[in-house]
């Protein structure tokens, strides 16, 4: 799994165009065109692929298997009944892994979501999330 992160103010578009000068690099396939299915979802042909952004910060998740990516800014009040930013990071990764968006119905008060996302971390005052992909990781800032 890939993971590419923009700390200044570059949309997604742009962040994919960064990453496919690092693809090439490496030679690994590029991105190419960034599309957007019906419910707003991107999707390309080499990857799986999920995007996130939040401030001036964005985050593009390439993967061989589904993908869902997420960040936040670590300070970041979250909705009741989620216990802290990384629950709240860990859910909307693992809703845009699954395709169905935010329901926050199904939050239970104290709930743990954390179960199962492939990667966390914290960067530069931000929390991000990955759910799924694959078990490999390389992270890029560009």
């Amino acid at each position: 799994m890939l993971i590419f992160l923009s700390f200044d103010g570059s949309g997604t578009l742009e962040l994919a165009k960064r990453a496919d000068k690092v693809l090439s690099a490496t030679g690994k396939p590029l991105i190419g065109e960034l599309k957007k299915k019906e419910s707003g979802a991107p999707y390309c042909e080499n990857y799986r692929v999920s995007v996130a952004h939040t401030d001036d910060v964005a985050v593009l998740a390439l993967a061989s298997s589904p993908v869902g990516i997420d960040v936040e800014r670590s300070d970041r009040e979250v909705p009741a009944p989620m216990k802290d930013i990384i629950n709240w990071t860990a859910y909307e990764a693992k809703c845009k892994l699954r395709g169905d968006g935010i329901r926050l119905s199904e939050v239970r008060e104290g709930g743990d979501f954390s179960d199962g996302v492939t990667f966390h971390t914290f960067l530069k005052g931000y929390t991000i999330a990955v759910a799924g992909g694959d078990a490999s990781v390389f992270v890029s800032c560009v």
